[in-house]
């Protein structure tokens, strides 16, 4: 085996090969460790990689140096890889960027290598499942949570180092150390490779799924449950009430020593308490119900949401709508305006701006011209346009809603600068254009691209060039279409509408999407956009839709309340701070209310920002709306014109362990409030203690207005900054944008995440976020932290 198929075996890349300088940079430590490991074992499985692994380390050093020019191990991209598909470049990838592992943790690593060269045996085509890799490596790109009490662990040989990772894992569990449930995937994934452990749940559940899908409800092999279907006669049952029907379904229960066992069971094999839960009875109907009206009473507001249909049909952004430019349309547009005669010179040029900026020709006729790039206003008049020679980009005022309170110079220094306006790049064809109409001296880039007096004759000549085409060729094309083709283009499909507005909008599009309030965009980000969407457009001509100059930028556009990085770390480690420190004190009537009450802030923050949560007046009012068996959240933002606003939120490890410490922390604080205040226990989810006479504390909600007076002395940003982050972070980090909207309750009437209609996958939802989410809390610094109790 060569050792470009050996290296590609163990870390699994992505065609692109993005960023694999770095992730060679990665692996190399754990390739000499892995090499350490394998001159102590002697396995005849293993002699492959023992004798290729040195030619493995020479490769991976020829990547990081740049002599490796094989294309083997080229890179085309540099989008990152995504998390789902490619779990060990990607935690390669993001280990690179982060804290580097304890020396305990690479050769934990190396061994899990080691295991993906055995491979599962009993798995279909004998590698580790794409699961169990996800889950491992997840595990490794928050390396920090678990990186203490390693030194036990014996990581000479593979079956000691199992053995002894066994003995650490049920340690750390018996004494309820959350590091345990950290182990648990890495000790599995060793058994598997080893054929100490068995992948028999994972089949007999594989197969409970199948025959699920075929209609067929079975029991599962030797499991007391059982699982029936009944069939309702609807002319009989039509009048019964469903309460009692519920009531008189029985099926066994079990005892709670059997349940407490199977949990265990489930934990110890890195499964989910969920697929040891029995299904419920299902009933179906032989016929339909002959209650035609069945909602009517019970719930009336449905029938007023008929008061939104307009709203919700003209959201529907279906891709064969009149008002885009069919492939042909935009196809005969082209190549009559790139490929012009000298008289139509000028006219082609005007509506070439058209469809390549999305701008009016009005204002297509106002563009100014500039030869260098410090000439570029940063606040130009609303939608004109500036093109740069220097650069060989086209410059205007991105589209921004108005915003009426100013920020206050400190609050300026704590968050992203952003600017107005943004910059494109010109693409081959256009350049080519505007150098045949304006020249290729620089000197001649200065003023107006047309002239006050030839305006009007440049704009006569468009009009005259557009019908012609619209004759020749035998289509229905306005300017007006030509003009939101690339608006509809960018926004689309897959697409960021706010990106769209952005781009290619005008004022009167700001209103379509809340997410303009909130995203951060980084102008790289825009460009790529930008790029890609007028390759679409044209398709035949993709390959001379270069840009003319490499743009390198670093600019912001949009929301001015995404706050630094740096800043909500340094928020994260002054809140554990304070907590720690009022947690030495002595626990009575008067610090106790100090003590709950900054670890109240702490976890009201992270909320915030593991959710998008907006400040309102109940963070979280029900204990129930989070379950931490499924890891979802159910979150009411606020009300709307809708008459209800709610979200399904997936939770990360990272939020689901601080709220099990949260929960904890809170009975322990409830009862000495019952027993050294004689207050009542609160109904509140979360509640501060107050003081008001300095006597006697009493349990008083969390509202903004407690949240920003406990915060005050360590913080003085608004309590929705993580709306801001978290749009800005999860689209920079290729989140696709419809998970997004779903995750900050940024959608708009009729393309509802949840509602009935939707195609939206809540497992594809959960498995794309939760990584990601991840990766954003632990590089923040908002980890668990252990509160009383």
């Amino acid at each position: 085996m060569s050792p470009n198929v050996a290296l590609e075996r163990l870390i699994q890349p992505p065609e692109t090969r993005a960023h694999i300088q770095t992730v060679a940079t990665t692996f190399l430590p754990i390739a000499r460790q892995m090499l350490s490991v394998l001159q102590v074992k002697n396995s005849p499985s293993l002699d492959e990689l023992r004798r290729v692994l040195p030619e493995i380390i020479e490769v991976c050093r020829d990547i990081i140096d740049g002599f490796y020019v094989d294309e083997f191990w080229h890179q085309t991209s540099d989008e990152r890889p995504k998390i789902t598909p490619y779990p060990v470049y990607a935690a390669l990838l993001q280990m690179g960027n982060q804290v580097p592992l304890s020396s305990e943790q690479t050769l934990i690593l190396a061994h899990v290598f080691i295991s993906i060269w055995i491979g599962v045996s009993e798995a279909p085509d004998g590698k580790v499942p794409l699961s169990n890799l996800q889950k491992v490596f997840l595990e490794f790109r928050r390396a920090p949570l678990w990186m203490d009490s390693l030194k036990s662990v014996d990581t000479s040989e593979p079956e000691n180092c199992y053995t002894t990772l066994d003995k650490l894992e049920q340690r750390l569990r018996e004494c309820g150390d959350v590091r345990a449930a950290h182990l648990s995937p890495i000790r599995r994934l060793l058994g598997l490779s080893l054929q100490k452990e068995s992948l028999i749940e994972r089949r007999a559940r594989a197969e409970i799924e199948v025959s699920a899908g075929t209609g067929d409800y079975e029991n599962r092999a030797g499991s007391d449950f059982e699982m029936e279907r009944i069939q309702l006669d609807t002319e009989e049952n039509d009048e019964i009430d469903s309460a009692a029907l519920i009531e008189a379904l029985s099926f066994p229960t079990r005892t709670s020593v059997d349940q407490d066992k199977l949990f265990q069971t489930a934990e110890r094999n890195a499964l989910s308490s969920d697929d040891f839960v029995h299904r419920p009875i299902v009933l179906t109907s032989q016929g339909s119900s002959k209650h035609r009206n069945s909602w009517v009473g019970k719930n009336g507001v449905a029938r007023d949401r008929a008061k939104s249909d307009q709203l919700r049909r003209s959201n529907q952004t279906l891709t064969n709508r009149w008002e885009r430019p069919t492939e042909y349309e935009l196809y005969v547009y082209w190549k009559a305006v790139t490929e012009p005669v000298d008289a139509d010179l000028s006219a082609a040029l005007a509506l070439l701006l058209v469809l390549l900026t999305g701008r009016e020709l009005d204002l297509v006729l106002e563009t100014q011209l500039k030869s260098r790039l410090g000439d570029l206003p940063e606040r130009g008049e609303n939608g004109r346009l500036y093109i740069c020679y220097e650069s060989a980009v086209w410059h205007s005022v991105a589209p921004q809603p108005i915003r009426q309170t100013q920020l206050e110079a400190e609050l300026r220094h704590q968050l992203v600068q952003t600017l107005p306006s943004m910059r494109m790049p010109i693409v081959g064809p256009l350049w080519r254009l505007l150098e045949h109409y304006v020249g290729s001296d620089p000197c001649d880039w200065r003023g107006a691209l047309f002239k006050s007096h030839e305006k009007e004759g440049v704009a006569e000549r468009a009009s005259d060039l557009f019908d012609r085409i619209k004759k020749e060729s035998d289509v229905r094309l306005t300017l007006r279409r030509v003009q939101r083709a690339l608006f509809h283009r960018l926004s689309d499909g897959a697409g960021d509408m706010v990106a769209s507005i952005l781009i290619a909008g005008d004022h009167d599009d700001i209103s379509r999407h809340a997410g303009i309030h909130y995203y951060c965009a980084y102008e790289s980000d825009l460009q790529e956009s930008y790029l890609q969407a007028i390759s679409q457009l044209v398709p035949e001509s993709r390959n001379t839709l270069h840009p003319v100059a490499l743009v390198q930028s670093d600019r912001r556009i949009g929301s001015p309340y995404c706050p630094k990085p740096h800043v909500l770390r340094q928020l994260a480690r002054d809140l554990k701070t304070h907590f720690q420190v009022t947690l030495r004190q002595p626990i009575g009537k008067s610090t106790l209310p100090d003590i709950h009450n900054a670890y109240t802030v702490y976890t009201v923050l992270l909320l915030f920002l593991c959710t998008g949560y907006r400040s309102v007046q109940a963070p979280l009012s029900r204990i129930t709306d989070v379950d931490l068996n499924r890891r979802y959240a159910v979150i009411a933002d606020k009300e709307s014109d809708h008459w209800s606003h709610s979200r399904i939120v997936p939770l990360t490890e990272n939020f689901a362990i601080h709220w099990d410490y949260y929960l904890s922390h809170r009975r322990h604080v409830m009862r000495m409030v019952e027993t050294y205040l004689g207050e009542p226990a609160p109904d509140h989810t979360f509640f501060f203690l107050s003081t008001p006479n300095r006597r006697m504390a009493k349990p008083v909600a969390v509202t903004p207005d407690q949240i920003d007076e406990h915060l005050s002395s360590f913080s003085s940003l608004p309590l929705n900054v993580g709306r801001h982050l978290l749009r800005s972070e999860l689209l920079y980090r290729r989140v696709p944008p419809a998970l997004i909207d779903a995750l900050m309750g940024h959608w708009v009437a009729g393309r509802e995440p949840m509602g009935r209609y939707s195609t939206l996958s809540p497992v594809e939802y959960k498995e794309f976020l939760v990584p990601v989410l991840e990766e954003i809390q632990v590089e923040l610094g908002w980890t668990p932290v252990r509160g009383l109790g």
